[in-house]
């Protein structure tokens, strides 16, 4: 019989003693450390993967050697003991992702959903560029399911793997070839998986470690170690894992089992408070607690109990009870925290809170556990158990006196997977359903944005000398423009906005975009910006002419990229040729730093080898195609309230492409938020709420002009008087809002900048509003 799933429900008749116990060891390890770590990792996750490993292949392999592998009924078994308590938990979190989350997060969260149902998360993540994080308000309820996935796909594949390696052996054997058992070359095609999953975490982990640490080829390593030590436990212990065995003098009867035992558990333990691995896993400093499971599985592996061995702790009552409940309590403490940080807004969970958390998951997975997974579990096995017996029990007298035949009445392995994954695709399949009809609302709603409207001035109202389009109860805008609202209030009133005037009142127009469309509200341009931790060079044409009057180009990340309407209106009105050469997080610099996901250093941030290289390139191709302008982002403002700085690689480029020739014009970069500005405004009583004060983002005067060795003929934009007021950055701004996540203006108001653009640009560079003139002034 085999052994239970490490995330499963033990099956009731089989218990591997105090192997269950780490398995809930370390999933109270994991619920620990989400609610009380501060965003810490327990590596209890990195046990489980080689638990994974370890209870699956020494079955898999007896069953395949000995010719009772059935892969139908195999997979239906391990569905019943998966699927059914993720359904419910799934189904609990759409209802509150459609009640409790914010709009915007709808089409995300129903793809997370068919995507975890399906045990495709952890790429599902990758794809969205989602980084492990701390629980928060802001972070996915399904994030959790990523190691699910990752052991889903290891366990879809690895007995086809097994089966195959198996009939290798015996193929090659009867071929008279070299002896080579099916057990020796499973665990030499195992070895060098293992080997090159390791190898490519380590660089990997390098290159871009938030994907490193949802891949599932990065993490195979860690389930690979499992397998490894159940080919080869038993001949290096000595004894057979099987409970209330031992052998006298082997390794695992005599003192060094115990203590390895020990320190295995301490190192199970201590992982989270020695290495922080949501940095550093998978790479090397996983194997803190990948050797800590090694050495307590290989102390524990023989069953026998001694005085001192760690079999009494991890074979007690709470951890026995903590393994039988410990796959439903990883599915439900996740979403039960994200959904009350989101419902109460904190930004993390206090100790009483995170005690409360815990009890309500605690009798959420008892239940799940009692109520579904053990009975369906119980029922599939059962069944199917019948069946392998009617198969092989009945003489064939009986058979043939039982024409309806007693093994047709019973379901088949088929069957039962039939029903189990026909469901999971169902789930799928409407997720998908769901969130593309939602993701067409969006679109829909982008592109009515594009109709002018009068309700919407945006940033006019920010304008001093465009009275006409203040927006009435714009804080900022009265700040900025008294004289425009004393002219207002000079004038007659409107009928419909008159006190004393007959008839209800018109309410005032929503602002644009709507929150849950704020998201989307960018440059459609998918492919002009590479991403991740390619360097290669993409270049795209927006705005195309036969016979240009100046070239311009946006150089460098998102925050250039967001400037694209802008400056598109401006070259259609004035015959310019607008270019594009992006990279998403590193800004157009030389290797001294100038990208926004480098590590900071004493010396200033350091960009990532990809960054270097794009850049490289980038700047060669912009001297060799000698345009008129390049158009960049001048200064860095931070999330924290960090000082706004010019990084020193940025003004580095701009120098390669002055003494090219190539004037270089800069925007002061725009405020940040701690926040997701349009989740903050759906939570909020009243804009202001979520509003910034301007001198926590932007310094008195921009520091872009005055940044040592910045060329002379740079021309400087400063947008700040057009974004903020004189002390606030609110979040909407006449009638629209400004921004679409935390740090990105929305496509919306930045049209509604392309006036201020225009007139700052024509003030600071006349010349490339003359036509036919070229690079500028000689």
């Amino acid at each position: 019989m085999s052994h239970p799933h490490p995330l499963g429900p033990a099956t009731p008749t089989v218990r591997v003693g105090a192997v269950d116990g780490l398995r809930g060891l370390a999933l109270l390890l994991v619920v620990a450390f989400h609610l009380f770590g501060q965003g810490r990792v327990s590596g209890g996750v990195d046990v489980f993967l080689v638990l994974s490993g370890y209870f699956a292949t020494g079955a898999l392999l007896r069953r395949a050697e000995g010719g009772t592998l059935r892969l139908a009924a195999h997979y239906a078994r391990t569905l019943a003991r998966l699927l059914p308590a993720a359904l419910v938990v799934l189904a609990a979190v759409t209802v509150a992702l459609l009640t409790l989350a914010p709009r915007l997060r709808w089409s995300a969260g129903l793809r997370e959903v068919g995507a975890s149902a399906t045990s495709w998360q952890n790429w599902e993540l990758v794809s969205s560029s989602l980084a492990y994080g701390a629980a928060g308000p802001d972070a996915s309820p399904l994030q959790h399911f990523w190691s699910l996935s990752v052991q889903g796909q290891f366990f879809a594949a690895w007995p086809l793997v097994v089966l195959g390696l198996v009939a290798v052996a015996r193929r090659r054997a009867r071929a008279g070839g070299a002896r080579l058992t099916p057990r020796g070359l499973v665990t030499a095609v195992t070895a060098a998986a293992t080997a090159a999953s390791f190898a490519y975490a380590l660089w990997l982990v390098d290159v871009d470690q938030p994907v490193a640490y949802f891949s599932t080829f990065t993490r195979f390593w860690e389930i690979g170690v499992g397998a490894l030590l159940a080919l080869t436990l038993p001949r290096a212990v000595g004894g057979a894992p099987r409970r209330g065995s031992s052998r006298p003098g082997s390794f695992a009867a005599g003192p060094a089992r115990t203590w390895a035992g020990w320190a295995g558990l301490a190192l199970v333990v201590g992982s989270g408070f020695l290495v922080d691995g949501a940095d550093v896993f998978p790479g090397a400093w996983a194997l803190v607690p990948v050797s800590g499971a090694v050495l307590v599985l290989a102390a524990t592996v023989a069953g026998s109990t001694r005085p001192w061995g760690i079999e009494r702790l991890l074979d007690s009552a709470p951890l026995r009870l903590g393994a039988r409940v410990s796959y439903a309590l990883y599915l439900w403490h996740w979403p039960v925290l994200v959904f009350w940080l989101l419902t109460t807004g904190y930004r993390q969970a206090g100790p009483l809170a995170a005690v409360a958390v815990l009890a309500i998951s605690a009798v959420l997975a008892w239940l799940t556990t009692r109520y579904v997974a053990e009975p369906l579990l119980a029922h599939v096995t059962t069944r199917l158990a019948a069946r392998r017996a009617a198969r092989s029990g009945p003489a064939p007298a009986d058979r043939a006196s039982d024409p309806a035949g007693r093994v047709a009445a019973l379901p088949s392995g088929r069957r039962t997977l039939a029903v189990l994954a026909g469901t999971a695709v169902l789930v799928l399949g409407g997720a998908q359903v769901a969130a593309t009809a939602h993701d067409e609302t969006v679109r829909q709603n982008v592109t009515d944005l594009l109709a002018p409207s009068p309700d919407h001035p945006g940033a006019a109202a920010l304008v001093p000398d465009r009275s006409a389009a203040q927006a009435p109860g714009t804080r900022a805008a009265k700040a900025q423009a008294p004289d425009a609202q004393d002219h207002v209030a000079q004038d007659p009133a409107p009928p419909d906005l008159d006190p004393t005037a007959s008839g209800p009142a018109t309410p005032p127009p929503p602002f644009r975009p709507a929150t849950w469309v704020a998201y989307d509200d960018h440059p459609d341009r998918p492919d002009c910006a590479q991403g991740g931790d390619r360097s290669e060079l993409l270049e795209c044409v927006v705005v195309d002419q036969a016979d240009p009057a100046a070239v311009v180009y946006l150089a460098g990340a998102s925050h250039e990229q967001q400037y694209e309407e802008a400056f598109a209106a401006l070259a259609r009105e004035h015959g310019w040729e607008l270019r594009e050469m992006l990279k998403h997080g590193c800004r157009l610099a030389t290797p001294d730093g100038g990208e926004d996901d480098g590590e900071d250093t004493a010396a200033g941030p350091v960009p990532p080898p990809s960054c270097v290289a794009w850049n490289e390139e980038a700047l060669a191709a912009l001297v060799a195609a000698r345009p008129d302008v390049v158009v960049v982002v001048g200064s860095r403002t931070y999330e924290d309230g960090a000082p706004e700085e010019v990084l020193p690689g940025q003004v580095g480029a701009w120098r390669v492409l002055a003494d090219a020739g190539i004037r270089v014009v800069t925007i002061r970069d725009n405020p940040r938020f701690e926040w997701f500005v349009p989740e903050c405004l759906d939570r909020a009583d009243v804009p202001e709420d979520c509003a910034r004060p301007r001198a926590e983002q932007l310094a008195p005067v921009s520091p872009v002009p005055t940044a040592p060795g910045v060329p002379a003929t740079a021309v400087h934009l400063d947008l700040s008087d057009a974004v903020c007021g004189p002390e606030v950055c609110d979040p909407v701004v006449g009638n629209v809002l400004v921004y679409r996540d935390d740090d990105h203006l929305t496509n919306t108001y930045v049209r509604t900048l392309a006036p201020v653009v225009g007139r700052q640009l024509r003030s600071g560079a006349p010349w490339l509003f003359e036509s036919g003139r070229g690079a500028g002034p000689e």
